[in-house]
């Protein structure tokens, strides 16, 4: 099956796994030193969602990547998108019991979706905008009807380059 291996500078990449015992194939394939365990767990639309990786580890081996919110664990107190976490994280789905494969793009979507708060933040500040004048005494709020375009032919075509090189 293919999984997301998360790399602490937050690069990312696709690895196979064999084998039914997943923690034991994780670890040989990560670099931390301490052994991994089991960190978050996400369901969404009859999917589990889980992340591997270290809690605890030495300063400069913090992994850089933010994982998305409301992370479900069995010992971590913080949430999913605040725990600093360390060396290499990998991101498993499954469907049922069934280890299912996972892509970039599969984790991509899927953090998209659980960061889905964002977009609201976003026109919570273009609503603050709205009405405020900018550099050139204009509103964000102006419409059509409040100015005029006075001429229309701009003449958009390029001289030819005659020049000699």
């Amino acid at each position: 099956m293919l999984c997301v291996k998360i790399l602490k500078d937050d690069r990312m990449k696709e690895i196979k796994i064999k084998g039914n015992n997943i923690l034991k194939t994780l670890n040989k394939l990560s670099t931390n030193n301490d052994s991994i365990s089991e960190l978050y767990t996400w369901n969404y639309e009859n999917i589990t969602t889980k992340c591997y990786g270290c809690y605890d580890g030495e300063a400069g081996f913090e992994n850089k990547h933010e994982l998305p919110p409301n992370g479900i664990s069995v010992f971590l107190e913080e949430d999913s998108s605040e725990k600093l976490l360390f060396g290499d994280l990998f991101i498993i789905r499954l469907k049922g019991d069934e280890l299912i494969n996972t892509s970039i793009s599969d984790y991509g979507e899927f953090y998209n979706l659980m960061f889905n708060g964002f977009d609201d933040c976003l026109s919570e500040e273009e609503d603050y905008t709205d009405g405020v004048e900018d550099d050139y005494g204009t509103s964000d709020s102006e419409t059509d009807e409040d100015y005029e375009i006075l001429t229309d032919d701009i003449d958009d075509n390029l001289e030819k380059d005659t020049n000699d090189y």
